[in-house]
C-alpha cells in the first residue's frame, strides 16, 4: 500500500525530515494522513479538539523549539532531531498497520504478493479480459486491484467465508463488537438472502410466525414459502400520502394476539410461547422507526425469537436520538426472546450493492431448548451462500465496521443528521408546494425555528404524536414511532392533511421524480403523493443545496404551467402523440384525477388492514408447490376475483406483498391492481414495476394485467 501523508502546519513543512508526502493542515480531512505535526500555537487553536472529533486516533506530534509538556491529545513533543523523525515515522507506520480491519488488511497484503494463479476465477487477475478490446476497456474502467482481489478459496491465506475461519472470522467478530452483537455473519447477496438464512434456521412447517404485513417479500419467501410456517399477520398503517407506516398499537396486546392464533392454530393459542419467531420491520422503507425495547417488552415473552428486519436502518445506534431504540443496544435476560437483526449495509451504510449482515444476540438464552446454535444457523447460511464469493463485497463489510467503530461512526452520522435538518429548513424556506414530512409545530413554535443542534438531539421533533393531522397515520400510541431523520421525506400537493381527502388539484410524486431524474438527481422512490431521498454520511451541503434548488425550480414550472416537452423531454419524445400540447399542470391534473377516481390512497391503506386483507385459503408453501407443478392458469386480474393466487403480487418498490400465495384475489388488492392497469394504459411512460402480475398487450391493443391462480 502506498505510504500515507503527514499533515503539518504550513510553517513546519520545510522543517520535516520524512520520505512521506507532507500536506498542510488546512488542505486535508485527515483521511489520507498517518500522523500530524503541529506547533505550540496550533495546540491552542482548536486543532486538537478537531482531531479528537474525527475519531481517527491519529498520532500527533508537537514540534517546539525547546522541550515543553505535551498537552492532552499530543503523542509527543519533539524538537526535530534525527531520532525524533524516526519516532514520527514509526508512529505513522503503526497507525497504517492498525488502520485496516482484519479481512481487508489481509486481502491487500495478499494482492501485493502477486501470486501466479491457476485457479478460479478464469480471468486470472484480469489477464483474460485484457486479451480483447472490449475486455481491455472493462479492465481499465474498474482498475487492476478489483481483478486482483477477485479470487477463490483455493488459497487458504484469507480464511474461509462459508465456515468462518481465519481473517474472515476475525472480520465478523470485529463487526459484532462494533454493532454490539454476540455474533455477526456477512451476507453477500443482500438482506433478501439474510432474511431467508434466519427464517430457514428457525422455522419449519407447523411453526407459528408473528408477521408484520409490511415485511419485505424476502420474509414471505423464507418464512412462509420455503419454511412453510403459519403466519399471524399484524395489520399496518398507510397514510393518505402513500407513506408506509407502522403496526397498530393494539396489535401488540397479548389477548388480541392469542385471539388471532385461535383463528389459524387454535391448539397453540394458550401456549406459553406460541410464536417460534416474530418478524418486525425495525424501520419501514418510508422511515417509520420502531422502538425495539417497546416491542420486546410487549411481545417478547410470546416469542422464542424476534427478527428485526433492519434493511432500511442499521445505523440507529450511532445516532444519539435513535440509539436507545436499537435492538442491539438492549439489555436482555433469560426470559427475553433471542434477537436477530438483518441489515442492508448497501442501503445507507458503506457497502457495495448486495452487502448485508446478520447480527445474532441470543447468548442470554444459550442452553435453552429454543436457542439456535451457530451450526444450525450456518447450515442455513450455506444453503443461501455461493461457494464462489466475491471478496471485494466481503471486504466492504469489513471496512464498514471499521468506519463505524468508536467516535468516527457517531461523528459521521451526527453530521448527516444535521445536514438533513438544514435541508428541510431550506425546503421550508424556498418551497410552497413540496413540504418535508415533519411536525409543523413543536411546543407552539414552527419546527424550523429551533436550532439545528436542538432538533438533532431530541426525538420529539420527529415523533408521530397520535392523532396529529400532519402525518395522517391512525392507530398509533404515544412515543411508539418517529420519523427517521436520515430519510428525507416530502409530500406533494393533492391531499388535504386536515381531512385526509383529495384536493381539487394534485401533483403525483412520480412526475416530480421523473423531473428530478431528467435533471441528474435520483430519488430513492416515490408513491402517490410522497417521495423519498436517502441521506447518508456521503452527503454534502452543495449536493443538498442543488436538490433544494431543483425542487424550487419544479415549483416554478408548476406555477408557469410549462409545456411538458420542456419539463419532461424524454417522456414527451417517447410518446409525442399522446402528450402533444400538454402542459405540466395538465399532466398532473390527469394523473391526480385517476387517483381520485379509484380512491387509490384508500385502496392502498385497505390492503394492509385486517378487515380487508385477502382471505387465506391455503398455506403459501402449498400454493407455491402448485405453481411449480404447473397446476395453475394465467388469468386477467379483472377476472381473478375468488381465485387462489399462486404467486405473490406487488409493486416494486417497495417490495411488500399485497397478495400472498394461497390468498384469494378480490377486494382492495384486486381493485388496486386494476387502478394500476388503468394508469398503464392512460399514462404511458409512468408504468410501475410489478412482480407476480404480468402486463400483456391483448389483441385490442390494450395492456392488461394477468396473474397465475390455482386451477
Amino acid at each position: 500500500m502506498k505510504s500515507m501523508n503527514i499533515a503539518a502546519s504550513g510553517e513546519l513543512i520545510p522543517r520535516l525530515s520524512t520520505h512521506r508526502n507532507v500536506v498542510a493542515l488546512d488542505s486535508t480531512d485527515f483521511t489520507d494522513v498517518a500522523a500530524v505535526v503541529i506547533t505550540t500555537a496550533d495546540s491552542r487553536s482548536g486543532i486538537l479538539a478537531l482531531l479528537k472529533r474525527t475519531g481517527f486516533h491519529l498520532p500527533v506530534f508537537m514540534l517546539a523549539d525547546e522541550p515543553v509538556s505535551a498537552p492532552v491529545g499530543v503523542t509527543a513533543v519533539i524538537v526535530g532531531n534525527a531520532q525524533e523523525w524516526l519516532e514520527l515515522e514509526n508512529a505513522a507506520c503503526r497507525y497504517e498497520a492498525e488502520l485496516l480491519p482484519p479481512f481487508y488488511g489481509t486481502l491487500t497484503q495478499y494482492v501485493d504478493m502477486g501470486n501466479s494463479t491457476f485457479a478460479c476465477p478464469g480471468h486470472q487477475h484480469g489477464e483474460f479480459f485484457r486479451k480483447h478490446p472490449a475486455g481491455r476497456h472493462f479492465y481499465d474502467f474498474f482498475g487492476a486491484n478489483l481483478f486482483c482481489a477477485d479470487m477463490c478459496n483455493a488459497d487458504v491465506k484469507l480464511g474461509d467465508l462459508l465456515i468462518h475461519e481465519g481473517s474472515a472470522k476475525h472480520a465478523q467478530k470485529f463487526a459484532a463488537k462494533v454493532f454490539n452483537a454476540d455474533k455477526t455473519y456477512f451476507v453477500l447477496n443482500g438482506t433478501s438472502a439474510a432474511n431467508k438464512v434466519v427464517t430457514n434456521a428457525l422455522l419449519t412447517r407447523g411453526d407459528l410466525v408473528l408477521f408484520d404485513r409490511n415485511n419485505h417479500k424476502s420474509n414471505h419467501h423464507g418464512a412462509l414459502i420455503q419454511a412453510g410456517a403459519t403466519p399471524v399477520y399484524l395489520e399496518a398503517a398507510r397514510n393518505p400520502f402513500g407513506f408506509i407506516g407502522g403496526i397498530d398499537a393494539h396489535c401488540f396486546d397479548e389477548t388480541y394476539l392469542r385471539d388471532q392464533i385461535r383463528d389459524v392454530m387454535p391448539e397453540s393459542a394458550d401456549a406459553s410461547r406460541p410464536f417460534r419467531l416474530a418478524i418486525i420491520q425495525l424501520g419501514t422503507y418510508d422511515g417509520t422507526i420502531y422502538n425495539a425495547r417497546q416491542v420486546v417488552d410487549k411481545i417478547g415473552h410470546l416469542c422464542d425469537y424476534i427478527l428485526f428486519d433492519s434493511a432500511w436502518v442499521g445505523y440507529e445506534q450511532f445516532i444519539n436520538m435513535m440509539a436507545d431504540t436499537s435492538p442491539l443496544r438492549l439489555e436482555l435476560h433469560e426470559n427475553d426472546p433471542g434477537i436477530f437483526v438483518t441489515q442492508s449495509v448497501h442501503k445507507q451504510q458503506a457497502g457495495f450493492s448486495q452487502t448485508s449482515q446478520i447480527h445474532k444476540k441470543d447468548n442470554h438464552i444459550r442452553g435453552q431448548a429454543r436457542f439456535c446454535p451457530h451450526k444450525r444457523l450456518n447450515n442455513a447460511f450455506m444453503l443461501h451462500a455461493s461457494t464462489s464469493p466475491f471478496y471485494p463485497l466481503f471486504a466492504a463489510l469489513d471496512i464498514n465496521a471499521k468506519i463505524h467503530e468508536g467516535e468516527s461512526g457517531r461523528r459521521l452520522w451526527a453530521e448527516c443528521v444535521a445536514l438533513g435538518i438544514d435541508a428541510r429548513k431550506a425546503i421550508l424556506a424556498r418551497c410552497k408546494l413540496l413540504q418535508p414530512f415533519i411536525p409543523l409545530v413543536v411546543d407552539g413554535k414552527p419546527w424550523q425555528a429551533y436550532p439545528t443542534e436542538t432538533i438533532a438531539s431530541n426525538r420529539r421533533f420527529f415523533s408521530f404524536e397520535p392523532g396529529a393531522k400532519w402525518h395522517g397515520f391512525e392507530g398509533y400510541a404515544d412515543d411508539q414511532y418517529f420519523v427517521d431523520p436520515c430519510k428525507l421525506l416530502l409530500t406533494t400537493p393533492g391531499i388535504d392533511a386536515d381531512s385526509g381527502r383529495y384536493t381539487e388539484f394534485g401533483i403525483p410524486a412520480t412526475i416530480l421524480a421523473h423531473y428530478l431524474r431528467e435533471n441528474g438527481i435520483v430519488p430513492e422512490k416515490c408513491d402517490l403523493n410522497s417521495i423519498l431521498f436517502l441521506l447518508t454520511p456521503a452527503e454534502s451541503e452543495e449536493k443538498l443545496a442543488r436538490l433544494v434548488a431543483m425542487l424550487a425550480q419544479f415549483e416554478r414550472h408548476i406555477e408557469d404551467d410549462t409545456p411538458l416537452a420542456d419539463v419532461l423531454p424524454t417522456i414527451f419524445q417517447k410518446y409525442p402523440v399522446r402528450y402533444r400540447d400538454y402542459t405540466l399542470r395538465e399532466l398532473c391534473q390527469e394523473m391526480h384525477n385517476l387517483y381520485v377516481s379509484f380512491d387509490v390512497k384508500d385502496l392502498q391503506k385497505a390492503m394492509f388492514r385486517k378487515e380487508s386483507l385477502p382471505h387465506v385459503a391455503m398455506n403459501p408453501q402449498d400454493a407455491n408447490s402448485a405453481f411449480i407443478r404447473g397446476d395453475v392458469e394465467l388469468v386477467r386480474i379483472s377476472e381473478a376475483g375468488g381465485r387462489i393466487a399462486a404467486e405473490g403480487a406487488l409493486p416494486y418498490p417497495p417490495g411488500v406483498l399485497c397478495v400472498v400465495p394461497g390468498e384469494i384475489w378480490g377486494g382492495a388488492a384486486q381493485r388496486y391492481f386494476l387502478a394500476l392497469e388503468e394508469g398503464i394504459n392512460l399514462l404511458p411512460g409512468f408504468s410501475p414495476e410489478l412482480q407476480g402480475v404480468y402486463s400483456e398487450t391483448d389483441a385490442d391493443g390494450i395492456q392488461r394485467l394477468y396473474g397465475y391462480v390455482l386451477k
